[in-house]
């Protein structure tokens, strides 16, 4: 019974003009924005610490000469110092030395130019303007990323545009807000559509959870077709303008509160994993809203509202917890370490996703089983007054 249902709901699916719609532009995403990218001017290391050297020259100018007078004025101000002269070597090291795959002395360069920043933090950057703080997340990320190439010595600059590393920034923009919202509104009418448009299946003699199931299973592999053909795509058109990449290179995320090297390949099973885990969690979502409120267009109102809350809260100063999980919709962030970073929870991490996606499920699909209990139950009950009023 389940699999004739199924079959018939792929079919229905297959000829919705509004998902098919919805799943070209997923899949079109990919390969339009290489293009865009491709377009775009790429930081260098080079004039990374060209604009390091000019924020140290900065707070050279702006660093209040009390300050100095100071014990900790002192230190900063000889450590800005130090700093100028580690910056103004390694600009030297990549004009007339150049990047190669050792690098063994520009990278002890950076690290003793990392532990000077992190020591500044102590200080709690005493009479440093607000502009020329770097923030001490980016400092342990490119600490970990140094040390992580001074012992596998790897390439520190590699070709930003080449496919592992173009799909990785196209994740990351397709990541958080705007996955949802693409999400929701393909599953907006996923229980309301067949209301609508009534069918021979209306009375089919199959539980109305298994038919939840079915149209969840059903949207779910129809938009994981639309984008892993749209990263298969976008990754053949990288790869034939600029190359493949390099699979086993190290992408730095955060991970029990700390930042970590992986290959790129373990980077992108973590991502895909959990874009698979959301679009689940979106479609029960969808569903429940569904039974909940019979209406679209409130479908998708409420998990907007839903996903901005923490930002709510935490522009009107209330950074609660309990409300932190909402925001492991966007995996690029939570992977990067920026939700972490924005709600000062070290505990927001890869991990730390996953399990609350499967809780958010299973709490969901909870929700959707009693909602439909309790329906049953009740229709039960008017049934049999009247019969008895009969």
């Amino acid at each position: 019974m389940f699999w004739k249902y199924f079959l018939f709901e792929t079919k229905l699916m297959v000829r919705n003009r509004k998902n098919l719609f919805l799943g070209a532009i997923l899949a079109l995403f990919f390969p339009i924005f290489f293009f865009y990218y491709s377009d775009t001017e790429v930081e260098t290391i080079e004039s990374e610490k060209r604009s390091e050297k000019e924020m140290i020259n900065a707070t050279f100018d702006s660093f209040p000469l009390s300050q100095e007078e100071t014990p900790e004025g002192a230190e900063i101000h000889e450590i800005y110092l130090e700093q100028s002269s580690l910056v103004n070597y390694q600009l030297y090291y990549l004009a007339f030395v150049g990047l190669d795959e050792t690098n063994e002395e520009y990278i002890e360069n950076g690290l003793k130019l990392n532990e000077l920043r992190l020591r500044v933090h102590e200080l709690d950057n005493q009479g440093i303007p607000s502009q020329y703080i770097i923030p001490k997340e980016e400092v342990l990320q490119s600490n970990a990323f140094l040390q992580h190439a001074l012992e596998n010595q790897i390439q520190l600059e590699p070709d930003p545009f080449v496919a592992t590393d173009y799909l990785m920034h196209a994740l990351g923009i397709l990541s958080g807000l705007f996955f949802l919202l693409f999400m929701i509104i393909s599953g907006s009418e996923i229980l309301l559509y067949e209301k609508k448009h009534q069918t021979v299946m209306k009375g089919f003699p199959l539980s109305i959870m298994n038919k939840i199931h079915a149209k969840v299973m059903i949207h779910f592999l129809y938009m994981m077709v639309f984008l892993t053909a749209g990263i298969i795509a976008g990754g053949y058109i990288a790869a034939r303008e600029a190359g493949f990449g390099n699979l086993s290179y190290p992408v730095m995320i955060f991970m029990n509160n700390d930042y970590v090297a992986i290959p790129a390949f373990q980077y992108y099973i973590y991502i895909l994993l959990a874009i698979a885990l959301i679009v689940i969690l979106l479609y029960y979502t969808a569903a429940l809203f569904n039974t909940l409120f019979k209406n679209s267009y409130a479908t998708v109102m409420i998990a907007l509202i839903i996903f901005y809350i923490p930002d709510l809260f935490l522009m009107i100063g209330w950074n609660t917890a309990w409300l932190h999980p909402i925001k492991i919709i966007d995996i690029s962030g939570v992977l990067s370490g920026d939700v972490a970073v924005q709600f000062g929870n070290g505990q927001i991490d890869y991990g730390y996703a996953m399990i609350w996606l499967a809780v958010f499920v299973v709490m969901i699909s909870g929700a959707l089983k009693l909602i439909q209990w309790r329906s049953y139950k009740g229709s039960n009950r008017n049934m049999t007054e009247e019969k008895r009023y009969a």
